[in-house]
């Protein structure tokens, strides 16, 4: 049956009956035959007895390796080659999913694979051709780059074209910042204004941010004991505030002091009361809405970009 099948696939192939489609060839009549890069083409080869078989070409590189979870008797690898001599066998007695057995033929010349066990044989006739490339894997395509919500876009471009926002930062705009990432910002605005780089050092046991660093370094930003400064933790609104004074005051601008006047003041921790009432007064920072600032709620990057776009427009 398998030799009649083959006879009429080889007459449909002289014929020209037969269309195949490079990315979705498969090689027919051999269910164990596993393969690295998948046919390109259907040819024919004439065996030493006359008859006419499938030849499958594939691309240069490809490996082959039996497959299938079969009890092989034999499996071997014929190349109809006189300057080969004798079966090149791969995969062993009573096979069971032998597909880390690879095998790569020489190029340009034809193989004969054979697997047969107690029950049947399968033999398929193969080429690597030298000359026919792999096809490339396509590219997945890249993730699209998260857009800022509408009322910060305008700002977040602007601080983008100005130089303050670092490349990691132009992305999931409304995630809430760190503090490691708020540093990040305040050394682009603190650079940008001065002109030059930041040059001192200050240490942290759990972090060796430069931009942490450098903002410590000029008293912006300070610990939380210990000597860790916890650079992944989630900034809050008034920590934004204090770090937002005292850049301000570090690149020589500070802002007017005046206490706050949210609704919710009396929840500003004190440490942070000052600064949130300058960055309230300056127009740097704004509430939440109700007349209330939620000085322990998180802060978003554009939240952040926007901000640090007040201070630097005050700054330059």
């Amino acid at each position: 049956m398998k030799r009649i099948g083959s006879l009429l696939l080889a007459l449909a192939l002289s014929l020209g009956m037969l269309t195949v489609s490079a990315a979705a060839l498969e090689v027919e009549d051999n269910p164990w035959l596993g393969y690295s890069n998948a046919p390109v083409e259907v040819s024919t080869h004439t065996t030493e007895y006359g008859w006419e078989e499938p030849l499958y070409i594939f691309p240069a590189g490809t490996e082959f390796y039996v497959s299938g979870f079969t009890m092989a008797d034999w499996t071997s690898l014929t190349a109809y080659d006189p300057s080969v001599v004798g079966d090149i066998t791969f995969g062993s007695n009573y096979v069971f999913y032998s597909a880390t057995e690879r095998y790569s033929p020489e190029p340009d010349k034809v193989f004969h694979l054979v697997v047969s066990d107690t029950m049947q044989g399968f033999d398929t006739y193969i080429k690597v051709d030298s000359g026919v490339a792999a096809p490339q894997q396509p590219e997945e395509p890249a993730e699209p780059v998260e857009q800022p919500s509408s009322w910060a876009a305008e700002q977040v471009n602007a601080a983008i074209a100005a130089g303050i926002v670092p490349e990691s930062l132009r992305s999931q705009y409304t995630q809430a910042t760190t503090r490691a990432e708020f540093c990040a910002l305040a050394v682009g605005l603190y650079e940008t204004v001065k002109g030059s780089e930041i040059t001192e050092r200050a240490t942290f046991s759990d972090t060796d941010d430069v931009n942490v660093q450098k903002m410590a370094a000029l008293g912006v930003v300070s610990g939380v004991g210990n000597g860790k400064f916890d650079p992944n933790g989630t900034l809050t609104r008034e920590q934004a505030a204090a770090m937002l004074a005292r850049l301000a005051e570090a690149v020589g601008k500070p802002l007017t002091a005046q206490a706050p006047t949210f609704a919710d003041s009396a929840s500003i921790s004190a440490w942070a009361s000052g600064a949130v009432g300058q960055v309230q007064g300056s127009g740097v920072m704004s509430g939440v809405g109700g007349n209330n600032f939620a000085p322990q709620d998180s802060y978003t990057r554009e939240q952040s970009i926007s901000t640090m776009l007040r201070l630097y427009e005050l700054m330059k």
